[in-house]
């Protein structure tokens, strides 16, 4: 597998105009893709051509099109795309080394190409996954602590 620079293009931030057509999309999908339902979309100067949505990629398009009408960065990723150290440190908003010790704890799988460690996307989505729920719980258990004791 190749790293996960070369599985995407550079992340997409849209112009102005872009970012109103995608605010005005965005606000129509939404609707549509709350109620979870597929849709046709036509295109407007090529009426002949009509494409079926399946509910998830719409609301995957909202979402899309939701950060570019707020000017954030966006790219498309694949779950299979592999990543560098650097790059998962990046996605995780933490250091290399964190992420080197997370993998040597096997708290992350890995494989070794030379010398190198690579992780897959899908198991860094898991372990934020995982790590969010486990801080969720402390959260929650600690809040459960403070109105036990009546702390403000």
């Amino acid at each position: 597998m190749s790293s996960l620079s070369d599985q995407a293009q550079d992340p997409f931030v849209a112009t102005n105009e872009e970012a109103l057509i995608a605010r005005d999309a965005a606000v129509k999908l939404k609707p549509l893709a709350d109620a979870q339902v597929d849709v046709e979309i036509r295109a407007a100067e090529h009426a002949e051509i009509v494409a079926a949505l399946p509910a998830r990629a719409v609301r995957l398009i909202a979402e899309f099109l939701t950060a570019m009408a707020e000017g954030k960065p966006v790219a498309l990723l694949r779950r299979t795309a592999e990543m560098t150290t650097q790059e998962a440190a990046e996605l995780l908003n933490v250091s290399r080394p964190y992420v080197v010790g997370l993998i040597d704890r096997d708290e992350i799988p890995h494989r070794m190409v030379g010398t190198h460690r690579r992780v897959l996307l899908s198991d860094l989505i898991a372990y934020k996954k995982k790590s969010d729920a486990r801080r969720k719980d402390a959260i929650a258990k600690m809040v459960a602590e403070a109105q036990k004791l009546r702390l403000p």
